[in-house]
């Protein structure tokens, strides 16, 4: 059985969004292919590389970008 990947399903991976059979297909293609085991150590080692901190913006930074987007929305007059 043929099976093809992208690079968006190893990232989904390695943030632990794909389904358990998703899981399984490129764990096992990563064992087989290395080019595909590289290709997932290196986006292991970018999230590893970015730190956990990255994930959650202070919540005056997101006020901050909501009241941006709110004063700079083109306003629809209907």
């Amino acid at each position: 059985m043929k099976h093809e990947f992208t690079q968006l399903q190893l990232t989904r991976l390695v943030y632990g969004e794909t389904t358990k059979a998703e899981t399984d297909m490129l764990l096992e293609l990563a064992l087989c292919v290395p080019e595909i085991a590289n290709t997932l150590e290196t986006l292991k080692k970018g999230k590893e590389a970015l730190g956990k901190d990255r994930f959650s913006p202070s919540d005056m930074v997101i006020n901050r970008i909501l009241g941006h987007s709110a004063s700079s929305a083109p306003v629809s007059a209907r």
